[in-house]
């Protein structure tokens, strides 16, 4: 019996939704995973860091906005298989809730950021956070398993 204890994969994301309705992404560059693609702001969880922690911790870094827990609220959450077979697990959160103005934090991993209308998203929106915002805005089933 080998031990998997080890081997998941968590990552937290916002979807951060304007007064008009739009939902902020981030265009990826230079981080390996889905460069040149639309993504939600987040990443992983740290060790000894509960989800909606990272999921602050996230925003704060990347796009320079404070989001206080107490506003985010689970509106999705995924499970796919890593390249490495490794469960990668998703979890995202919505808040239309926070201070600051979303600036572009991290110039050497984002292109640049877009508020997209989450009724029409486009082709290049990397697809498991498509899923996500899809899901949010319908009310669909709140998770899905890959």
């Amino acid at each position: 019996m080998s031990d998997h204890r080890h081997n998941a994969i968590a990552y937290a994301a916002i979807i951060l939704e304007r007064a008009d309705g739009a939902v902020l992404f981030m265009e990826r560059k230079d981080t390996g995973f889905a460069d040149g693609l639309l993504a939600l702001p987040g990443g992983l969880v740290d060790p000894g860091e509960l989800l909606i922690e990272a999921c602050a911790r996230e925003t704060r870094e990347e796009i320079a906005t404070y989001v206080a827990t107490a506003d985010l609220r689970t509106a999705y959450v995924s499970q796919v298989l890593g390249d490495t077979g490794a469960p990668v697990i998703g979890w995202y959160f919505h808040t239309a809730a926070w201070t600051g103005d979303p600036t572009n934090a991290e110039p050497d991993q984002c292109a640049r950021l877009a508020w997209l209308d989450p009724t029409d998203l486009p082709p290049d929106v990397e697809p498991t956070d498509a899923t996500a915002v899809t899901a949010w805005h319908t009310k669909a089933h709140p998770t899905a398993w890959a």
